[in-house]
């Protein structure tokens, strides 16, 4: 990590104006979520709050949120050559990389995981560990949508876009019609970990092992930073 970095990192992130973008879709979750709560008559509906939070929240909100953080942090520097700063600097490429995905990652935990602990209990306060639960979920699926997201925006010459049709072909299409999909889905280690933690009646079983939705978000989380790094190194200055 590199306390610059950190410290450059934030101030562009918040510094322009796709991060409204990134706020406005917490922001929409909790409101739907006390939407859906007063549609309920003040009942408390765990299969339905669980189920929004799957599908809303980690299904849009999640990797909304990972991909305006990571391309705002990468492709922003690619575009403008602010990235040829770094790149003059004695440091190490993977340094970059890591210390540019602590803060997507920090900004996924806040703006996505929390928020959908927020909207949990909102909907149905403690019942049957969903806001834990939805926490827990969003989390595992905000470092698996980072490690990808770093890797495809240093690697693709149009990352967003490539960024957008992995998130609309492969996470929210592919991984719903093939079941085997889900080993390698993002969005489905997501859904295990609240599957395996809350326990709402009436809900199918986890598609994946909880141990493996886990250690399988960070793996994708070490595999994209290691990635990224590699390709970072092997550009030059005259190439950038």
């Amino acid at each position: 990590m590199n306390s610059t970095i950190l410290r450059l990192g934030l101030r562009s992130l918040f510094g322009r104006a796709r991060v409204w973008l990134m706020i406005a879709m917490p922001v929409i979750l909790v409101i739907l979520a006390v939407v859906i709560r007063a549609a309920s008559n003040g009942g408390d509906d765990t299969y339905a709050a669980e189920n929004f939070l799957r599908v809303f929240g980690v299904g849009i909100v999640v990797p909304v949120v990972a991909l305006i953080a990571t391309t705002t942090l990468i492709n922003s520097e690619f575009d403008d050559g602010s990235i040829i700063y770094l790149l003059t600097k004695p440091i190490s490429r993977v340094a970059i990389i890591a210390s540019k995905a602590v803060i997507v990652l920090g900004a996924g935990v806040i703006f996505g995981a929390l928020m959908m602990f927020v909207a949990g209990l909102l909907m149905v306060g403690g019942s049957d560990r969903v806001a834990i639960a939805a926490l827990a979920g969003g989390a595992v699926s905000t470092i698996a949508y980072v490690g990808i997201f770093t890797a495809l925006a240093t690697t693709m010459k149009r990352s967003v876009v490539g960024c957008l049709l992995f998130w609309l072909i492969w996470e929210s299409t592919i991984s719903s019609l093939f079941a085997p999909v889900k080993w390698l889905s993002a969005r489905a280690w997501g859904n295990a970990v609240i599957q395996h933690i809350a326990s709402a009646p009436d809900d199918g079983k986890p598609g994946v092992p909880l141990a493996y939705a886990v250690i399988a978000a960070f793996v994708a989380l070490a595999a994209g930073i290691a990635l990224a790094g590699q390709r970072l190194a092997s550009m030059t200055i005259s190439e950038e």
